[in-house]
């Protein structure tokens, strides 16, 4: 089985701890190759003998490379900041463009054969003594691989806004004559990194730079190699494992094979035999461990994509469950709302006839009667047009709750309408001792609406009204405005708590929740005002403070919606001029 480490995120849900290293790379390799160059500064100033005149063989690293190394760490170290400024881009071109400076002179002096002397700036007494001619200079192929990572360093900004790889092609060569140096040294050729007699590449400097190349490259992340080092899938395993191995396994192989001849293990050509073998073992090796790690990634791909396939079947059958449930819900709600449309129906034929024989004996035709028969059959009239009253609540509420409430544009008087609304209700204000104030429009207008579902809206908000005062009065005014009717009716009642504001208008909620509540209904009337207001293009809305009252506002459009049929009225509207209060 794979690593789980290993395993690409997509698959295991986590990152490979190797992409958080690979992203700091950039950052360590800076920070590295700026403390090199800052130690052979120290070395130099401090005569260590270790930097000034190494004991391995080959060059010391030379006081302007190592100044090189500061400026060139520094432009790394700001360049792989994910957050950075105007002044820190420009401080990073500037330094970058220092190194790039630096490493031009120095090959133009190699061209032109000549000394400008720049080169001995710093310790320039303690370097003509131990540098080969001429002193000071930095070796040709340090130069050249110097000005490469400089342009490089130029090209990261460009590269990071525009996804472009300048960087990494400049990078490149220059870390590949870093690489060829440190196996010169480690192989004893020198011809890998000496060009001339007089001068060659560092150790420290090839290492420096190789630090430097690795840094660089994996700075820009969206492009070239970063791209596979950092990605989340089985490329990024393979290329993290893969390169490293291919770049290590030739090079410890080859030290062996060196190490080995010179102390009489084996001949020279048993030496490159064994070589050879132990190369292809190790390829072999690697690529059979790719197989198994791309085996193990399949084999986890297809394990997630049945889990996703069972998820998908189960969130499908959860949602066919719930459509069905739905639609038994919707199936049962209907079935209800048929069930109270047909018992309110029914209900309302006796009903009807109890009003009419109610008439009859009141009118006595029967007979003589009596006036406490008269009152007795007052209050049979009463109870059942507060029943019929209730029942067409039901039958509105059914009608709007499955979508069959016909609206019937008609054009009618605005003041008539209230005033008729108002006259239905003067009874209940009048039996409560309330004062009963009706305010009217000062000219009269029009307005295309439902006149029988306005009428309703403006009987359920005053009766409402004078449900829940006990004391003071109960005021209807009414206005046009900006093409809207506005219809306050505001009484001096109990109020509403501020929490329970909006819960009014839902179903069977009423302001006296007790069961021995001295108010009846069905709570159904404000919640089918709402229904019938919203239905005819307005709404209906409340302020209420508690102990100090209540006002419901009716808003309605004054014009029906475009399309309409208009059905006129045969009422007349209220002449300018005629009476705006009514004190009922």
């Amino acid at each position: 089985m794979a690593n789980p480490s290993e395993i690409p995120v997509g698959l295991s849900g986590r990152h490979s701890p190797l992409i958080g290293f690979f992203e700091r790379v950039p950052i360590i390799a800076g920070g590295a190759v700026a403390i090199l160059g800052a130690a052979a500064l120290v070395g130099w100033a401090l005569d260590i003998p270790a930097v000034i005149t190494p004991t391995t063989g080959g060059y010391p690293i030379l006081p302007l490379m190592a100044v090189c190394f500061v400026l060139a760490g520094g432009a790394l170290t700001m360049a792989a900041r994910r957050h950075r400024t105007a002044t820190i881009d420009a401080i990073q071109q500037t330094l970058a463009a220092l190194v790039a400076t630096i490493a031009g002179l120095t090959l133009y002096e190699y061209l032109r054969g000549s000394e400008s002397g720049f080169d001995l700036l710093l310790f320039g007494d303690k370097i003509r003594q131990v540098s080969n001619h001429p002193p000071g200079r930095i070796a040709i192929n340090s130069a050249g691989s110097l000005l490469l990572f400089a342009l490089a360093l130029l090209s990261i900004p460009h590269d990071q806004r525009r996804q472009d790889l300048r960087s990494q092609m400049f990078a490149t060569p220059a870390l590949l004559i870093a690489l060829l140096a440190i196996l010169g040294y480690l192989f004893g050729v020198k011809g890998m990194y000496s060009l001339s007699q007089s001068s060659g590449m560092a150790l420290w400097t090839a290492i420096g730079q190789l630090i430097l190349g690795v840094g660089i490259l994996v700075t820009v992340r969206d492009r070239g190699v970063t791209v596979l080092l950092l990605d989340d899938g089985a490329a990024g395993v393979l290329t993290r494992r893969l390169l490293p191995a291919a770049l290590l396994a030739p090079i410890l192989l080859g030290v062996i094979r060196i190490l080995g001849e010179p102390s009489g293990f084996y001949e020279s050509e048993f030496g490159v035999s064994l070589f050879a073998v132990a190369s292809i073992m190790t390829f072999v090796g690697l690529v059979l461990w790719s197989a198994r790690v791309l085996r193990n990634t399949d084999k986890e791909r297809v394990d997630l994509l049945a889990l996703e396939q069972q998820a998908r079947a189960h969130a499908e059958k959860a949602r066919s469950e719930a459509e069905a449930a739905r639609a038994e819900a919707e199936r049962a709600n209907n079935s209800k709302t048929d069930f109270l449309a047909v018992m309110s129906h029914e209900l309302r034929t006796p009903l009807t006839a109890i009003m009419g024989y109610e008439e009859l004996l009141s009118d006595g035709i029967t007979g003589p009667v009596t006036e406490l028969q008269r009152q007795q059959l007052g209050r049979i009239n009463a109870s059942a047009r507060h029943l019929l009253g209730l029942i067409d609540e039901i039958l509105t509420f059914a009608r709007v709750d499955v979508g069959r409430e016909r609206v019937r544009w008609e054009s009618m008087s605005v003041n008539h309408t209230i005033a008729d609304s108002a006259a239905l209700v003067e009874p209940m204000a009048a039996a409560k001792s309330i004062h009963f104030i009706v305010d009217l429009l000062e000219e009269d207008q029009a307005i295309q609406t439902d006149g029988t579902k306005l009428r309703q809206m403006l009987v359920n908000l005053l009766s409402n009204g004078i449900k829940f005062t006990e004391n003071g009065e109960v005021r209807v005014s009414c206005a046009v405005r900006d093409g809207v009717l506005e219809v306050s009716i505001a009484d001096t009642g109990v109020g509403i708590p501020a929490e329970n504001i909006e819960e009014v208008f839902e179903l069977f909620w009423q302001a006296e929740q007790t069961a021995t509540r001295k108010t009846g209904g069905t709570g159904l009337g404000l919640s089918v005002t709402r229904k019938l207001a919203r239905l005819l293009g307005g709404d209906v809305t409340v302020a209420s403070r508690v102990g100090m009252g209540t006002t419901f506002l009716l808003t309605l459009p004054m014009k029906a919606p475009a399309g309409a049929t208009i059905r006129r009225r045969d009422t007349p509207t209220t002449p300018t001029g005629s009476v705006r209060a009514l004190h009922i």
